[in-house]
């Protein structure tokens, strides 16, 4: 009786755990074909590839598919035990939940599809660390500064996107002259960022922070973005 039990149980467990791999197979094939198909879109708008046109493009479609839901629901109660799997960047594409990092998450899906690599960049500010989260883009040993959540990208006079040293030794005598007019004033890029939050796991974190330095130079470590 009792190994007849335990049979049972093995077979409903794994039973169960096929069933939750092909659903979470099933998800990232959905959230896979989205991405794929959107960056299509993308590339027929900017048929020259050119990299301010690729990333307005992208900026504008992050919002065109996750402002909506989050118009909606933003402030209303989910129990499904789906928003405990969904991925990061499609929290506000299934709940309407999800700030900066959301917004900066799917950003950073479109355009690796695109064949950019990005940073996630975690700026401080006067009151508080990492207070906001933007992105930069990696272009050669240049970092491009965009912010997602505003669907704003950094230009500079010419037009031409700007890298983030250039956005904060120029912010209040050029570019804080040209944002949203929604933007925060306290993200102003005059107090830091980082690329990892290297608090946010308390010890476990500064264990890792530590031990990586063993084997990198500390310029290395502070430049990894573990996101």
């Amino acid at each position: 009786m009792k190994t007849r039990l335990i049979g049972f149980l093995l077979i409903f467990l794994s039973g169960f755990l096929l069933m939750l791999s092909i659903n979470f197979y099933s998800d990232w094939k959905y959230e896979e074909e989205i991405v794929s198909n959107l960056t299509e879109e993308i590339n027929d708008k900017c048929q020259s590839k050119d990299l301010v046109c690729l990333v307005d493009t992208a900026l504008h479609y992050t919002h065109v598919m996750q402002d909506p839901m989050r118009k909606l629901f933003s402030n209303r109660t989910f129990t499904s035990p789906k928003q405990f799997f969904t991925r990061h960047s499609f929290s506000n594409f299934y709940f309407g939940k999800g700030a900066c990092g959301a917004y900066a998450s799917f950003f950073c899906r479109v355009m690796a599809k695109l064949g950019y690599r990005t940073k996630f960049v975690i700026l401080d500010t006067r009151q508080s660390k990492g207070a906001h989260i933007i992105i930069c883009i990696e272009q050669g040993d240049k970092l491009i500064l965009v912010d997602p959540y505003y669907g704003h990208s950094f230009k500079d006079s010419t037009g031409q996107l700007s890298e983030i040293q250039t956005v904060s030794k120029n912010w209040y005598s050029y570019y804080s002259k040209h944002l949203p007019a929604d933007y925060l004033p306290a993200y102003d890029y005059q107090y830091g960022w980082h690329y990892t939050n290297w608090e946010k796991l308390g010890p476990l974190s500064g264990i890792m922070y530590k031990t990586l330095r063993i084997f990198m130079p500390k310029e290395k470590v502070d430049s990894l973005s573990l996101r």
